[in-house]
């Protein structure tokens, strides 16, 4: 069975499902990494607060609040 992700618009605040070490906390995305597939998509995320940089896929993102357009 396949599951459909919704795709995020950059200053999409989400949360990491599982997360490891230094993975915890509120994240804005910055944008989808190009080249990533269209399945599991990879997404460029800033810390919210220590503006730390991250690239995680999709699956491993937990959606918190989206923006208003």
């Amino acid at each position: 069975m396949r599951v459909r992700l919704r795709v995020l618009v950059p200053g999409t605040r989400v949360r990491v499902r599982h997360p490891g070490g230094g993975e915890r906390g509120l994240w804005l995305v910055g944008g989808r990494v190009v080249g990533s597939g269209p399945d599991d998509p990879a997404y460029d995320l800033r810390h919210q607060r220590s503006g730390r940089a991250r690239i995680l896929r999709r699956s491993r993102l937990r959606l918190t609040r989206t923006t208003r357009r």
